[in-house]
């Protein structure tokens, strides 16, 4: 004997979601405008440091009956305008003299000497980066500098500094010595 089936019921054909999503992103956005809309318009008639236009005179000090005098507020001082004289100099043009020079020569400029720890040049710009890179999981800064040497081509500087005196270069280049780094004291001007 052969079974009876029922009939299945026809599915709907599936809808691609592409087009409520439109519609669900096209309802937040409005949404999003409308709140927008509202809340400048409530900060707006709700500002907190809004002036109403009147003056703000002072309360009178207890003991004193006059009130304090505002400048630029009746019964206080005017304001006085600053008083600027460049506008009748630069009509002068040329004739315009600068004031005399000292008297005295100035100073010779000093030469100030910084000093840095070289920690290698190398003519692979990948092993000075190595390097840095090294004494940066130290903590230490250094910065690498390309250089032409006669007789060697381009060499690419490993530098940590400037120090400003020896003292403080001693001190940093004894911290790279115990972790095993040698460096060379650099002397510039």
């Amino acid at each position: 004997m052969s079974e009876k089936r029922k009939p299945r019921a026809k599915q709907a054909p599936k809808k691609s979601s592409a087009g409520g999503m439109l519609v669900g992103l096209f309802i937040g956005l409005m949404l999003g405008a409308v709140v927008a809309v509202v809340g400048a318009w409530y900060f707006t008639q709700n500002a907190p440091f809004k002036t109403d236009g009147r003056s703000q005179e002072r309360e009178p000090v207890p003991g004193n009956d006059k009130p304090i005098a505002l400048p630029g507020r009746p019964g206080g001082k005017p304001v006085e305008k600053p008083q600027f004289d460049f506008y009748k100099i630069l009509p002068e043009g040329e004739s315009a003299t600068a004031p005399p020079p000292a008297s005295r020569p100035p100073a010779p400029p000093v030469a100030v000497q910084r000093f840095f720890l070289q920690a290698g040049a190398f003519e692979n710009p990948s092993e000075a980066d190595n390097v840095k890179a090294r004494l940066a999981l130290m903590g230490v800064e250094a910065s690498v500098s390309r250089a032409e040497v006669s007789g060697k081509g381009t060499v690419h500087r490993v530098r940590i500094g400037p120090y400003d005196d020896e003292r403080m270069l001693d001190e940093a280049r004894r911290e790279l010595a115990d972790a095993g780094i040698s460096t060379v004291p650099i002397r510039v001007q």
